[in-house]
């Protein structure tokens, strides 16, 4: 068995952990009614490798990944699955200009692509949940069932910015995903990809967590592996912005710590619980749960 770095296509990975497929289909169904165990079967473990040249880590095998069906399961037992505004479109809406030409890929509902229209960018969305498709017809979004390899073919060189908000943790074949991405550029055009932190406490010290595992995540970005992307594509780093940590990241950050002090106890949830307060005003576990890179076309 060979595994490559699905960032690089390179042979230096190295083996740093391996989780069980029972406690992830567990997690699942306890906490969102989703029955993931198809996706699993005949596995002993998954494995968590990391790239040696670009620090990304991923998962393997590589089969994991969830499909359409999946995502349309997942948002309709989460509600708040697609938000409507995020701090990473925040970011990143301040860089769009009016008139300016942009495609959203994994657009989800097009909450994103609506707020382009209130600023008269001309605003594309890709996605293949066909709950968010529908949604787009019926409220006026662009938003076309298509691979970004299709799309790269017919517009390529085509668009101011390219941006992507929780999506690039999802693919598999993320160094040609990112080629065709960088395809749809102009020359000068922007780049923007947010993920999920996992230089975060909140992901550090919760291997299992739910939704940053396989069928739902794939890869496992940091600010490094983001920054090494430039170098790998030849682009112009413009920012790796990392969200700051709000009250319940604090918290949250601060449960897990105390477990790996404590154990799952009740001397762990009575501290917490009278505590927590003291920890969300101190300067700790200060990274969010997201980070934004943006790079520029050469």
């Amino acid at each position: 068995m060979t595994v490559i770095s699905p960032l690089t296509g390179s042979t230096e990975v190295a083996l740093e952990s391996r989780l069980l497929p029972k406690q992830i289909i567990s997690q699942y169904k306890t906490q969102f009614g989703v029955d993931v165990s198809g996706y699993f079967k005949g596995l002993k473990t998954v494995d968590i490798y990391r790239c040696k040249t670009s620090g990304l880590r991923f998962y393997y095998p590589f089969n994991l990944a969830g499909d359409g069906q999946f995502y349309a399961d997942l948002a309709r037992v989460y509600k708040g699955y697609y938000s409507v505004w995020k701090w990473e479109h925040e970011k990143v809406n301040g860089l769009i200009q009016s008139e300016q030409k942009v495609l959203e890929i994994g657009c989800g509902r097009g909450y994103f692509l609506a707020k382009l229209k209130e600023k008269k960018a001309q605003a594309t969305g890709l996605d293949f949940n066909p709950d968010a498709v529908e949604y787009g017809k019926t409220h006026d979004l662009n938003i076309v069932d298509e691979t970004i390899t299709a799309h790269a073919q017919k517009q390529a060189g085509a668009y101011d910015m390219v941006c992507a908000f929780q999506l690039f943790e999802h693919v598999n074949e993320v160094g040609d995903f990112l080629k065709d991405s960088i395809a749809c550029l102009k020359k000068g055009g922007l780049l923007a990809i947010g993920v999920p932190n996992n230089d975060c406490y909140i992901f550090k010290e919760d291997p299992y967590h739910t939704l940053n595992v396989p069928p739902h995540h794939m890869l496992l970005w940091a600010p490094d592996s983001l920054r090494y992307v430039a170098q790998l594509f030849d682009l112009e780093l413009i920012e790796v912005a990392v969200q700051p940590s709000v009250s319940v990241n604090k918290s949250t950050a601060y449960l897990l710590w105390l477990k790996k002090q404590f154990g799952d106890s009740a001397v762990a949830n009575f501290l917490h619980l009278t505590t927590r307060f003291l920890v969300k005003r101190l300067p700790v576990f200060t990274q969010g749960p997201t980070v934004v890179a943006v790079y520029r076309k050469k």
